[in-house]
């Protein structure tokens, strides 16, 4: 626990509201998704190696137990890693914080998140929020579990559960057994749209960060 700490004291050190990087990672550009659309990207030098934005994800991740690539891959379709993103909806930061998840992670966590545009504590608080989704979804396998919980993060956990019941009862599959794939087209196109897209992104970043030797 020292040492993650210590890691997020360096982090801190090195960075202002405005500098957190895009890691260069190969064909990203043309992996961004929609994110790119909808808002004004400030990047810094684009390079991977020792960058505020992974000491910052690996802190959190390990800390909340979340793989790495995953929050990487969160904060590229979230935001493009734009610090200042705020959506047409008013979701804000990295992680794209909505006032009211910002509400529910500072009374229900052990993160306190004064400011969305705060990096650090926008993904400590997005980190947590995506793990505590994957916790509320006990039952289904791990790679399921994990898309239903990139789903409920982007389109809410009571319309994801809705849908799973939905289809449960129409099948009569088991809960646990119902996929992604099974209650897509009852989401949102956003979010059918979103589940996958973070997913590349993370198979990306997963296969570049072994390359570099850095997970």
């Amino acid at each position: 626990m020292k040492k993650t700490y210590l890691w997020l004291l360096v982090a801190s050190l090195l960075l202002t509201a405005c500098e957190l990087e895009i890691p260069n990672v190969p064909g990203m550009d043309s992996a961004m998704g929609k994110a790119s659309q909808y808002y004004n990207r400030k990047m810094a030098a684009r390079v991977i190696n020792k960058e505020s934005s992974v000491i910052l994800a690996r802190a959190h991740a390990k800390r909340f137990k979340v793989e790495l690539p995953l929050v990487l891959g969160v904060i590229t379709q979230e935001s493009a890693f734009n610090v200042t993103a705020v959506s047409h909806a008013g979701a804000q930061g990295l992680m794209q914080l909505m006032p009211s998840t910002v509400h529910h992670i500072n009374h229900r966590s052990p993160v306190k998140v004064s400011s969305a545009f705060n990096p650090q504590q926008n993904i400590a608080g997005g980190t947590w929020y995506l793990r505590s989704l994957y916790d509320q979804l006990k039952g289904f396998p791990e790679a399921q579990r994990w898309q239903l919980a990139l789903a409920s993060y982007n389109g809410g956990i009571g319309r994801v559960s809705a849908a799973v019941k939905r289809v449960s009862e129409k099948t009569g599959k088991p809960r646990h057994k119902v996929t992604f794939d099974d209650i897509k087209y009852s989401l949102p196109a956003e979010t059918r749209n979103y589940v996958p897209a973070v997913l590349r992104h993370t198979q990306n970043y997963s296969k570049y960060l072994r390359e570099k030797g850095m997970i």
